[in-house]
């Protein structure tokens, strides 16, 4: 689970708001990796750049912003059970200007994105297809 998630490039498989992801710095994937993503969100393209700034197999991974339309962080924390992978995940945005006025509504969207990118990840770890 760690391993499939944390490889950045395979995002778009189970997120249908990334269009793409890609590595913009040499593998292999640890902290200082950088990352480019392209989003489709509340009927709009946005570009983040992130830095991954906590990789500790197969426990815990953290993600910055580094540009965007705000700043954000993203954490994974898996837990390894008798019954299959417990996964914990946070997203922190953190609007400002005009932004912040949309916090609620982003926060919403955000949330409805993760929880169908949730349920296509479990199926396509437990099946081979999302």
């Amino acid at each position: 689970m760690f391993a499939f998630v944390s490889d950045v490039r395979n995002r778009p498989q189970w997120d249908d708001s990334a269009e793409s992801e890609e590595l913009t710095s040499p593998e292999p994937i640890q902290v200082g990796t950088t990352v480019r993503t392209r989003l489709r969100s509340m009927g709009r393209k946005y570009q983040y750049t992130w830095e991954i700034v906590e990789h500790e197999p197969p426990n815990q991974m953290k993600v910055e912003s580094t540009s965007g339309p705000f700043p954000t962080t993203l954490s994974f924390k898996f837990n390894g059970q008798d019954s299959g992978t417990q996964v914990k995940a946070s997203v922190m945005g953190r609007p400002t200007g005009f932004m912040r006025v949309l916090q609620p509504f982003i926060a919403r969207t955000t949330q409805q994105n993760l929880d169908r990118g949730y349920g296509r990840l479990k199926r396509l770890l437990e099946t081979g297809s999302a």
